[in-house]
């Protein structure tokens, strides 16, 4: 049976054998080849952090976009429906929001040391946002003026190497009455 150190040999020999091409890449011994991937791993990470990052801006901005246009949607929470209701039915809006790989792995990190951990604040308040902004839509797909009692529901996704959070915001939509010149106003 081989020791710990001759499968060390073992790899650096058949590292040697390798062509200068892959040689170049991997280094001429074990000792480069770990040095070697130790560069690649954090040029990767910090590749992946940076088009994380990139792609939530991106989201903050759509969703930026999706409120205004959404603002004529009145949210309440409130569970005073009005005088002027004409009906009402519970809708919701979900949405799973997941961190990229590197931020997971700091996130685990944080966990160990204790403290804030503010990359999973960033993805709370993502995913409640984006909740609310389905469940804006699904009011006005549903013809609702407003939604009153919303409330929020949440649930954590994890597993080796995943954080995902699952918001669910959920309230009554409102259909007014139609306002008609005999009406009183409100």
């Amino acid at each position: 049976m081989d020791s710990f150190f001759d499968q060390f040999d073992e790899f650096d020999k058949a590292l040697s054998e390798m062509p200068e091409v892959l040689q170049f890449f991997f280094g001429g011994n074990f000792y480069d080849f770990v040095a070697g991937n130790i560069y690649q791993a954090i040029g990767i990470g910090g590749l992946g952090w940076l088009i994380a990052t990139l792609y939530e801006r991106r989201h903050n901005r759509q969703m930026g976009e999706r409120e205004a246009l959404l603002s004529d949607i009145k949210l309440s929470t409130t569970k005073n429906i009005g005088k002027n209701a004409a009906s009402g039915v519970m809708i919701c809006g979900s949405v799973v929001v997941a961190h990229d790989f590197f931020r997971t792995l700091i996130i685990q990190f944080r966990k160990i040391i204790g403290g804030n951990i503010k990359a999973y604040e960033r993805l709370v308040v993502r995913g409640r946002r984006e909740a609310l902004i389905r469940l804006r839509e699904d009011a006005r797909l549903r013809g609702f003026d407003r939604v009153v009692n919303i409330r929020y529901g949440s649930s954590r996704i994890t597993g080796m190497f995943i954080t995902a959070i699952e918001m669910v915001a959920y309230g009554t939509g409102i259909k007014d009455h139609p306002k008609t010149e005999n009406s009183p106003k409100s």
